[in-house]
């Protein structure tokens, strides 16, 4: 049994684990290649983030927990969330993934607080991303995000790049129960040409999906903008995340969501990174709901 993940409980901030003794709590295997990993509390960017070192970020202002990750039954200890069982989430039977990201549940029956956590590992096995979340709750409820980056990273000097790949995340609601997934292709454009100056990247969410419980698309979101963010020299990116929609009533376009975009760039050759987008919107299907999306990507360079 594999101790790979920390997760926060009610968490909006990001904060980076302790780790400065070469520990990496995301894989288990009790150090990394590039100098250990980042160790200390902050915010994307803190300054003892070193692009020779692995990186693990977190949601802030909660209390930490352990998952434990069980290769041989393909299963999820989840230590003290709220009314959760046992904390053991196994593969969900009815959608065990969405756009390639695992889905799991807890397998709790008598308490009736349904989490759902989804979980992706780069191919390379260099970079994980895990989301815990629940819709038994009038408001969001508890649960958290981490992501991370095994090992170091050389970021080029030169040159731009695209990196493509899969999203999914969870909708929940404060107003209403009720828990939704959701799916969209993910894209982020690198430009190192000028990266001690600018350090730039954007990018998008396209054709974004609804998907309900049963795993069926009840709905579609519009293009979900990443504006152009800032890059740390460790490879850490951060933005705001936001998109528009059309308003029938006023025939007008609105603003809809808006949030933050954090990622880490990884891999033996900076070719992969690693992320997790946090949204809110106004449902405007029913008043005083407001919507959040907790969604996580892994792209990869393109040829």
């Amino acid at each position: 049994m594999l101790r790979i993940l920390s997760i926060l409980m009610a968490c909006t901030a990001l904060t980076a684990c302790s780790g400065g003794d070469g520990t990496n709590p995301i894989n288990g295997d009790g150090g990394s290649s590039g100098g250990g990993s980042t160790g200390g509390t902050g915010g994307i960017g803190d300054d003892d983030a070193s692009p020779n070192a692995s990186i693990e970020r977190y949601e802030d202002d909660g209390q930490a927990r352990d998952i434990l990750y069980n290769a041989d039954d393909d299963t999820f200890i989840v230590d003290n969330l709220a009314f959760d069982g046992s904390g053991v989430y196994e593969r969900d039977n009815v959608v065990p993934t969405v756009n390639s990201f695992r889905v799991y549940e807890n397998n709790n029956t008598t308490e009736r607080r349904a989490y759902k956590a989804l979980y992706l590992e780069s191919t390379s096995g260099l970079s994980r991303v895990a989301i815990v979340r629940t819709g038994s709750y009038q408001g969001f409820g508890f649960g958290g995000f981490v992501y991370a980056r095994d090992g170091g990273v050389d970021l080029p000097s030169t040159g731009s790049a695209t990196f493509t790949g899969a999203y999914a995340g969870m909708r929940v609601f404060n107003g209403a129960g009720g828990l939704q997934y959701t799916q969209a292709d993910a894209e982020l454009i690198v430009d190192f040409e000028d990266f001690d100056a600018t350090r730039a990247v954007e990018g998008f969410l396209t054709n974004r999906e609804v998907l309900n419980q049963s795993g069926a698309v009840i709905d579609t979101l519009p293009t979900l903008i990443f504006s152009t963010g800032s890059i740390t020299d460790a490879g850490e990116i951060s933005g705001v995340a936001s998109s528009d929609r059309f308003d029938v009533d006023s025939g007008e376009i609105v603003d809809f969501e808006t949030g933050n975009y954090y990622a880490i760039i990884g891999g033996a050759e900076a070719d992969e990174i690693v992320g997790v987008v946090v949204v809110t919107a106004d449902d405007p299907d029913r008043d005083n709901v407001t919507i959040q999306e907790t969604g996580a990507f892994i792209v990869y360079e393109t040829p």
